[in-house]
């Protein structure tokens, strides 16, 4: 099942921002920065000071694995229903569809 998830992943990029998880899973990144501070979706985090005040801020960085269990643990169907339900889309198609579809799968 994580294979299923696995492609929705850039390739070679290991660690994440909360824009780039945010971009990954439809959602905004204060709902992932929300998530990582309620550990939906588990990660590191790094203090560090800005400003003229030193206010404090945080970085967040989620790893590839914490993106894998966050899709996992959310996701509401398993990756056989999916690729059954495709079929069955793929089934009602026109024969000129299934050709198109046939020739962009080559």
């Amino acid at each position: 099942m994580n294979a299923h998830f696995e492609r929705l992943l850039p390739n070679g990029q290991e660690w994440f921002s909360p824009k780039e998880v945010a971009a990954l899973i439809g959602k905004t990144d204060q709902f992932v920065r929300d998530c990582f501070q309620n550990q939906k979706i588990l990660g590191h985090t790094a203090n560090g000071r800005i400003g003229a005040r030193h206010e404090k801020r945080h970085r967040y960085q989620i790893h590839r694995d914490g993106v894998l269990l966050y899709l996992l643990r959310t996701a509401n169907y398993e990756p056989q229903d999916f690729l059954s339900q495709m079929g069955e889309l793929i089934r009602r198609r026109s024969p000129e569809e299934k050709q198109m579809l046939r020739r962009l799968l080559d």
